[in-house]
């Protein structure tokens, strides 16, 4: 039986414009992971057991510079929440099963993860 999440945003600049958006994804299963990384430590975090992702939210408690993840080479700051909805979003971070976090902040950081997917290959 598939699951539904429902997603909506609203980006409004100060005395200017919006953008907005709202719709709801099927999917087959969904995952909500929370994890904290102590203060100066790196911490993979395994996302998906199997199946195709198409939305991925990280979500730090505490965005910061010096809170990260790596994705292949790249290093990606935690500065605000990530959000990618829709296969071709989340492809952009070329189909990693986990995710390396490194804490570089003084204080350990917890951090919420949600993962729609599929559940067959």
């Amino acid at each position: 039986m598939a699951e539904k999440i429902n997603w909506n945003f609203v980006v409004q600049a100060l005395d200017g414009p919006s953008v907005s958006g709202a719709s709801s994804l099927d999917i087959e299963a969904y995952d909500k992971i929370k994890v904290t990384i102590t203060a100066g430590a790196t911490q993979q975090v395994n996302l998906v057991p199997s199946g195709a992702v198409s939305l991925l939210i990280i979500n730090p408690a505490v965005p910061d510079v010096d809170l990260s993840y790596k994705v292949g080479a790249n290093v990606v700051a935690l500065d605000g929440p990530h959000v990618l909805i829709g296969t071709g979003a989340v492809s952009l971070l070329g189909g990693a099963a986990n995710l390396s976090f490194t804490n570089n902040t003084a204080a350990d950081a917890t951090i919420e993860i949600l993962l729609g997917r599929d559940a067959t290959p």
